[in-house]
């Protein structure tokens, strides 16, 4: 039996997709409602639905079986677990083995399952597919739960190289401040030297002895310079054997 939605129905339609969030619980249930909903003998079918509503076929289909995959899934959460209504909807036009897989990757890299079945980072999650299932053929598992081990040891892999990164920015921080203050240090005591020197009648082996003293302080302060800038020739054991520091 064929039925004919009323003008108020698709007028409902309307207002509700022109809010603000247009994947909204109204909008979807509205659709469900009207297209899936099998409580209500006035139903009709996608294709009838779209073209009384002047909307694609896909686009209302999609929210319909995403309300009722939304339903589905407050009774059996998915993995991972609790879903938003947009994750269910992103989640409808994905066939029910890619949804578990989407739902196996959410879980193990710690993402939103929308996100994985939108497709952000495609191309990965199809190689974490591809993969999941050689391994599961080659080791006589479940696909799906390789699929979920390998982007948790991504995850894993991901969040220890930034650990590594963030250790390697504070160690960086800490001897930039040590080096600072040390340079500061010899900064105030060389400055105190040369307001001490002022009018003072050293003898030729006291100026013989400063002025080594002072090629030392450029010999180090050029292989500062130099160690600065990642100098990978220098031997420096045998520098620092030459202005007597080994």
């Amino acid at each position: 039996m064929e039925h004919t939605l009323s003008r108020s129905v698709i007028e409902t339609d309307h207002k509700l997709e022109s809010a603000t969030t247009r994947a909204s619980e109204e909008l979807a249930k509205h659709r469900w409602h009207w297209m899936l909903d099998e409580s209500n003998p006035k139903r009709v079918n996608f294709t009838d639905y779209a073209k009384a509503v002047g909307r694609s076929r896909e686009t209302v289909s999609r929210y319909a079986r995403g309300y009722a995959l939304y339903l589905e899934k407050l009774e059996t959460p998915p993995r991972g677990g609790a879903w938003s209504l947009q994750d269910a909807i992103r989640q409808a036009d994905n066939s029910a083995e890619r949804q578990e897989f989407n739902e196996a990757i959410a879980q193990g890299s710690g993402r939103a399952v929308g996100q994985v079945a939108r497709g952000d980072n495609r191309v990965r999650t199809n190689e974490i597919i591809a993969t999941a299932k050689e391994r599961a053929e080659r080791r006589g598992t479940d696909p799906v739960e390789e699929a979920r081990r390998i982007a948790e040891h991504t995850r894993k892999s991901r969040e220890s190289a930034q650990r590594g990164r963030e250790r390697k920015a504070a160690s960086r921080t800490l001897r930039y401040v040590e080096i600072e203050g040390d340079l500061a240090g010899a900064q105030r005591r060389l400055v105190h030297a040369l307001s001490v020197a002022q009018d003072v009648g050293f003898s030729d082996e006291e100026m013989e002895l400063i002025r080594d003293s002072v090629a030392k302080i450029r010999a180090v302060l050029d292989l500062i310079d130099l160690r600065m800038a990642g100098d990978p020739d220098i031997d420096w054991d045998a520098e620092l054997a030459k202005l007597g520091e080994s």
